[in-house]
């Protein structure tokens, strides 16, 4: 069933509060379940869940699933990522930093254009 809906997710947060880096690829994963059009755009320090040599070692809580783990299940959902080039400069990290999955780099106008064009927008 595909609504034909579209749905952004903006993940803001990194590392530095680890308690808050599930939300984006949960509600990401829900709204893929339901047959949206789903992406998530990692901006501000969000890109550092993204860097291969963090990856596997952030976590929410101890003993919980690793950032490798959340991302693997998302993209496996069929959802969409997209960096920010501009928050890659903001966390002093280069394209070859990201994990190999991550292909879609985008400058800041993209949250404009595609939040506009979105049904739905979420921020975390």
């Amino acid at each position: 069933m595909n609504s034909g809906k579209k749905v952004l997710i903006v993940a803001t947060c990194g590392p530095e509060l680890p308690q808050r880096t599930p939300a984006p690829f949960l509600f990401a994963q829900q709204a893929a379940a339901q047959g949206h059009q789903t992406s998530i755009c990692f901006a501000l320090q969000a890109p550092l869940l993204l860097k291969r040599d963090l990856i596997g070692t952030v976590r929410a809580k101890e003993g919980g699933r690793t950032m490798r783990e959340w991302v693997d299940e998302t993209l496996a959902a069929g959802v969409t990522f997209y960096v920010c080039d501009a928050a890659l400069q903001l966390c002093d990290m280069t394209p070859d930093d990201l994990t190999d999955e991550v292909e879609n780099l985008v400058g800041p106008s993209f949250l404009i254009t595609q939040g506009l064009a979105s049904d739905l927008v979420l921020t975390f």
